[in-house]
């Protein structure tokens, strides 16, 4: 999962890259939760602390997340705080963080390393296509690019009504084959797949997953699906 505290991805970006995600239980504490949603201030604070303390080389970046395509490009904006379920950055030790409990934390970044960007990407992310909205702003650095999809949930897990497919499948009708009938109205919806599809589609080939159902490994991460948590764990990127 993790190799000196850093998710080993394997892939060819530039060791340069620094890719963290938290889980359930963290530096051996219960219940590592980092939103401040539903949750006592003092004790988020103090996990964030320890987080800086320890591991990330300056604050995070954190986002008000809305399931939207807002994606903030912070070598041209930085005020703080941001609504928004993506940023990017070429800075280095500049660390930027989505947070999450089902949806997909997608880490996209230069082969060479020198541009990052992280996306905070659910189903409506997915209708939005935020990822296509992110690679319009990555592709003016003219750079080859990979992505790391981390710990979420599930096709097995992920339903939703026909309403939903048909949505879907009225924007593009390749996505059609990312639903799986279950019954006249229900469908198990392959978000991972979906999201590989809008990455290939913009040009990005190599792709990297976590092994992670958050729903299967509900011990390790929190899943609103499974358990409706209201904590969240984080996934952090930055250039060392």
């Amino acid at each position: 999962m993790c190799k000196n505290n850093y998710v080993d991805i394997g892939w060819n970006v530039s060791n340069c890259v620094k890719v963290l995600f938290t889980t359930r239980n963290f530096f051996s504490q219960k219940d590592f939760n980092i939103s401040y949603l539903n949750d006592d201030y003092k004790k988020i604070f103090l996990n964030r602390k320890k987080l800086v303390e320890t591991i990330l080389p300056n604050n995070p970046n954190f986002i008000k997340q809305i399931h939207g395509n807002k994606v903030i490009n912070l070598d041209k904006k930085n005020i703080n705080p941001y609504t928004a379920d993506g940023l990017i950055t070429t800075k280095k030790n500049n660390v930027i963080s989505v947070l999450t409990a089902d949806c997909m934390p997608i880490v996209i970044s230069s082969v060479c390393g020198s541009i990052i960007c992280i996306l905070h990407v659910g189903r409506k992310g997915l209708m939005y296509n935020i990822i296509e909205k992110a690679i319009k702003i990555l592709a003016t650095y003219n750079y080859t690019y990979e992505a790391w999809i981390g710990p979420s949930v599930s096709k097995n897990y992920y339903q939703v009504d026909k309403n939903i497919r048909e949505k879907f499948i009225s924007i593009d009708n390749n996505y059609q084959k990312f639903f799986f009938g279950l019954n006249n109205n229900k469908f198990n919806m392959d978000i991972k797949g979906i999201a590989c599809f809008q990455l290939n589609s913009n040009n990005i080939r190599n792709i990297y997953s976590s092994e992670y159902c958050t729903v299967t490994h509900n011990d390790l991460f929190y899943s609103y699906r499974k358990s409706k948590d209201i904590q969240r764990f984080g996934t952090f990127v930055w250039i060392s």
